[in-house]
C-alpha cells in the first residue's frame, strides 16, 4: 500500500488584493453618491450608506477570518490519521486502523457527507468542500485503502 498524504483546504475564488481592490471601488462610489445626496439634502441616506459599507467590510473580514482552516490526512500501511486545523491551531486529531477502517460517502440533493468509520469512531472529513470535490476524495481514499 502506497502511503497518503494531504491537506485539505477550502476552494477560494477571490484572494486579499481582489477585495481591496473591489473596497476601493465600492468606497470610491459611495463618498461621489453620498456628495450628490447631500448636495441634494438627502443627508441621511449618506449614514446609510456608510453604514452598509462597514457591514460588507465586517463580513468580508469574517469570511477571511473562517477560511484560515485545513484537513490534514495521512494514510500508511498501518494508520490512517486525520487532524483539522484552524490557523496554526490544532483543533481535533482522530486515528483509525488501516485494516479495521471503511470509507463513507453519501449525496442526497446537495448535501453530502465524507466520513471514515471505525467500529464505535467516526470522523466527518472535509465538511468545507462541495459535493464534487468529497467525491473525488473519496475515491483517492478508497483507492488508496483498497491496495
Amino acid at each position: 500500500m502506497n502511503s497518503m498524504n494531504e491537506n485539505i483546504r477550502p476552494y477560494q475564488s477571490c484572494s486579499k488584493s481582489v477585495f481591496l481592490v473591489l473596497g476601493i471601488i465600492f468606497i470610491s462610489w459611495i463618498s461621489l453618491f453620498s456628495i450628490f445626496l447631500i448636495v441634494q439634502g438627502a443627508w441621511p441616506v449618506s449614514i446609510f450608506l456608510g453604514l452598509e459599507y462597514l457591514v460588507i467590510f465586517y463580513l468580508i473580514r469574517l469570511y477571511f477570518k473562517e477560511k484560515n482552516i485545513k484537513d490534514e490526512i495521512n494514510i500508511d500501511q498501518k494508520e490512517i490519521s486525520i487532524k483539522k486545523f484552524k490557523g496554526d491551531k490544532l483543533l481535533h486529531t482522530s486515528k483509525f486502523t488501516t485494516y479495521w477502517s471503511k470509507v463513507f460517502f453519501t449525496k442526497f440533493k446537495n448535501k453530502s457527507k465524507l466520513s471514515i468509520r471505525e467500529s464505535d469512531k467516526e470522523t466527518e472529513l472535509a465538511t468545507f468542500l462541495h459535493s464534487e470535490l468529497k467525491e473525488k476524495l473519496y475515491f483517492r481514499i478508497r483507492e488508496k485503502l483498497s491496495s
